[in-house]
């Protein structure tokens, strides 16, 4: 199968500038800072968010709501559910990638499991001794912290020395901590891919102009390894394949036993993929993503990072890994209205209006 031959500059759509990785830092410090302060910030001498089991109360940002305010507060709740569901439709796992608990306190753990000496290779007893205490420590203040919504958190924290806690705060700050240190230790991912019901929703949230990690086998395929210096296809005759191409070599790369071997091919054909297997080893869960899109893919972007340094080190641009829509470099879908971000846009707007006309109500 030949290449097909495009202009220079639909060539140069394949490629993109290395993306940085602070918009994840920042992301998750901004859901840290959220989840472990809002516990301690008051308003009007109110905690800004409380859920008092005993008075039977939820303190909101002010308000004082008993139990007759549970409608309100489920159509806010649901109103955040539908701006998700937005979310995902117009941008793709945004949450998995940037905001999700899970995700967060896994990149905290790899975060505090870097810093230990000797980073992330094998470490003597005492540094992974020293790694285990650290994160003992964030699990522990992060069940003392998940109390705090229901037990005023600076009288629970006062009570911890000398040890006064109630039986049940004793029982709950010590679940949620070994809760926390267990599920990152052992799962992490893992609760992504089989417990959690997100990823499984999004075809229904998705539709084709939706991005998702991708990566660009028109670019890519055939894929195999070869001298560095040989250019990439943007500075080669070679040009991108035409899609049903590309699908062929996908298909032949990802089901051997089926499709029979990879032919060889001289590395002027070549695509710009050298088969170094760099995103499978930096995917967290362990998938292919040049085998097409999968629904246990959280795009994390880490797979995209490893390629882009594959890339540079082959002096290639980088991008062949990307946040794209369903259309491979070729014509994007049809500007026309789109009927998922509407009805979940009309569906925020509309249960916003009703919690906040609720919560007006009881004031």
């Amino acid at each position: 199968m030949s290449a097909c031959r495009v202009p220079a500059d639909a060539v140069s759509t394949c490629a993109g500038p290395a993306r940085p990785t602070w918009p994840r830092r920042i992301a998750a410090a901004i859901m840290l800072g959220l989840f472990f302060g809002l516990p301690w910030l008051r308003w009007r001498e109110a905690p800004v968010l409380l859920f008092d089991i005993e008075a039977r109360r939820i303190h909101f940002f002010g308000l004082a709501l008993g139990m007759d305010a549970a409608l309100p507060l489920l159509c806010l709740a649901l109103a955040a559910l539908a701006l998700l569901c937005l979310v995902t439709s117009l941008h793709g796992r945004l949450w998995c990638a940037h905001a999700c608990p899970q995700t967060v306190l896994t990149r905290l753990y790899r975060t505090l499991r870097s810093v230990v000496p000797g980073g992330r290779t094998r470490k003597s007893p005492a540094e992974g001794a020293l790694q285990q205490l650290l994160w003992a420590a964030c699990a522990l203040w992060t069940g003392i912290t998940f109390v705090g919504y229901f037990s005023p958190i600076a009288s629970l924290v006062a009570r911890l020395h000398p040890f006064a806690l109630g039986g049940w705060e004793t029982f709950w700050v010590a679940f949620y901590a070994l809760a926390t240190w267990s599920n990152v230790l052992f799962l992490h991912e893992q609760v992504c891919v089989q417990l959690c019901p997100y990823g499984r929703m999004r075809p229904w949230l998705t539709d084709a102009r939706t991005p998702s990690v991708r990566y660009l086998a028109r670019r890519g395929e055939p894929r195999g390894p070869r001298a560095a210096g040989g250019g990439s296809v943007a500075q080669r005759d070679r040009g991108l394949l035409d899609p049903v191409t590309a699908r062929d070599y996908v298909f032949r790369a990802a089901h051997p036993a089926s499709a029979g071997p990879r032919p060889s091919f001289s590395d002027a054909h070549l695509g710009d993929c050298i088969d170094c297997g760099a995103c499978t080893t930096a995917c967290p869960i362990g998938l292919d993503i040049r085998n097409g899109d999968h629904l246990a893919c959280i795009e994390c972007g880490a797979c995209m990072e490893a390629c882009d340094r594959a890339m540079a080190l082959q002096g290639f641009p980088a991008g062949l890994i990307q946040r794209t829509p369903a259309c491979d470099g070729g014509t994007p879908p049809a500007a026309v209205p789109r009927a998922r971000p509407l009805l979940f846009g009309a569906l925020s707007l509309l249960l916003l209006a009703l919690a906040i006309a609720g919560l007006l109500a009881r004031t």
